[in-house]
Parts: C-alpha cells; sequence; structure tokens
C-alpha cells in the first residue's frame, strides 16, 4: 500500500512543473515537500507562514527539516490576520483565505498545494473551505493519516510521528478575545512541559483558568513526575487562575510506535 501511495502522489505532483507548497512542518506537508522535492527540485518551493499564532520551536523545526532534506524553503511572516482577534467560529477560514492570499500574491501564477487528506475532509475544518475558494490543490486527499505517517516512515521522515500541533488560536474558546499575553501563556505553558519531555499536550485558557490535556498514558507520568511540583509552581507564577489536568486525555489521531 505504501508503494501504491507513492506512485499515486508523484503522479500527481509530476502533473506540474512547479509547485507552491503550504509547508507548516506538520508530518503531512513534509510528506508532501520532500515528495515534490524529490520530483521538481527546487521547482517545489516550499512555504512556511510565520504568524504570532505559531510556537518559534515550530518555525525551528521547519528550518531544521528543510535542511535536513535539501527543501527550496522560504518563510513569509504575516504581521496581523485581520478579524480574528474575538476568536471567532469562522477563525480559521478567515486566517487560511490570508494565509492563502499573502502566498498566491507572493508566487503569482503559481499552483499552490497544501496537506489536507482524506481524514480532514470528514472533519470540521473551515480552512479547507478557504483552500477551494483559492484553487489551492490537495495531493494528499486520496490517503488518511495513518497512510500518510506510514509512508513517511518508510521514506525515513523525522517527521513520521510528529504530533499534530494546530495554532495556538485553538487554545481558546471561540469568541474569546485573546491578547498577545495569552497566547504568550499557553505557548510558554507548552514549551516548558516539551522541555520536560511531554511533547503532545495542550494548554486551554479561557482568560481565567488554565487545562492541561495530554494522552492517558502520559497523565501518570506526569503526576509521578518527579519533576512535577516544579513544573507547576512554574506555571502558576504565570498567571492566578486555577490549573487542571483533563481526565478526559487529549483527543488526537493516531500515532506510530516508535522502533
Amino acid at each position: 500500500m505504501n508503494i501504491e501511495n507513492l506512485m499515486t502522489l508523484k503522479s500527481e505532483i509530476s502533473k506540474f512543473n512547479s509547485l507552491v507548497i503550504a509547508y507548516s512542518g506538520g508530518v503531512d506537508s513534509s510528506l508532501l515537500a520532500k515528495v515534490a522535492t524529490d520530483i521538481l527540485g527546487k521547482n517545489a518551493i516550499c512555504v512556511t507562514i510565520q504568524t504570532d499564532y505559531m510556537s518559534k520551536f515550530e518555525i525551528e523545526e521547519t528550518i531544521e527539516f528543510a535542511k535536513e532534506n535539501s527543501l527550496n524553503h522560504q518563510i513569509l511572516k504575516i504581521d496581523k490576520v485581520y478579524d480574528i482577534d474575538e476568536n471567532p467560529i469562522e477563525r480559521c477560514y478567515i486566517c487560511k483565505k490570508q494565509i492563502f492570499n499573502t502566498i498566491k500574491n507572493s508566487f503569482k501564477n503559481s499552483t499552490i498545494a497544501d496537506g489536507t487528506n482524506k481524514d480532514d475532509l470528514s472533519e470540521f475544518r473551515p480552512g479547507i473551505k478557504a483552500a477551494k475558494e483559492l484553487n489551492v490543490i490537495s495531493p494528499l486527499d486520496f490517503m488518511s493519516k495513518i497512510e500518510i505517517r506510514n509512508l513517511a516512515k518508510m521514506l525515513n521522515l523525522s517527521t513520521f510521528n510528529k504530533p499534530s500541533r494546530p495554532c495556538l488560536l485553538t487554545r481558546f474558546p471561540y469568541n474569546y478575545k485573546y491578547d498577545l499575553e495569552d497566547i504568550k501563556l499557553v505557548q510558554g505553558v507548552e514549551n516548558l512541559l516539551t522541555k520536560y519531555g511531554y511533547n503532545d499536550i495542550r494548554a486551554r485558557f479561557d482568560g481565567v483558568n488554565l487545562k492541561i490535556e495530554m494522552p492517558y498514558l502520559a497523565m501518570q507520568k506526569f503526576i509521578n513526575d518527579g519533576e512535577f511540583k516544579n513544573i507547576i509552581k512554574n506555571i502558576n507564577s504565570k498567571f492566578s487562575g486555577e490549573i487542571t489536568l483533563d481526565l478526559k486525555g487529549l483527543k488526537k489521531d493516531v500515532l506510530i510506535e516508535k522502533r
């Protein structure tokens, strides 16, 4: 199946003389960027959009992966995404529309591709609507997430088991008027937990209280961690509200166990 999927993907990419890939650094866009580069060389332009809503280490990861795989990588910075200051339910649509328009304006008359997969099409993802309206293609839309991970593993990509990391605005409730300090808070908490080995986590903030989400298997380790008190003390120093651990765990896509 991996070989069949790879051949189908290569066939789709080979239809183009050049391709601009919206490259976020996740497993989907990383696979697309790698295969497109193998086929098109420098005519595969991998573009990462940098905003205040992305963790800095995620940008660093895109740069590292690009170097490892000889990608033609460029970073475009967006200082402000308009009309999402109060985190409306259509936030993702508005944001993706501006992102894709920024890419289109920077690479005129180019075909733009993103990493949307088959599973995404069955979920609530307003950003897909924006992509379709701007004629962004999705060469991976015939593969499920697990198929993409399996193919990325076969190609020895370092991102094959990388946890999904949606933008930081997903950490706030819809219609919550966030500010830069709120973004710094959730980013700081997640970076702190990552430093202690908890990579697949979310720090949800409602303006008063903070809720930490992590997979079930990580919860027991976290509670029994010798640094648990220090971690909580550090988080508590950043704001005055309550800190809770969501016992329902973290909803996420299926990961491949590392061997």
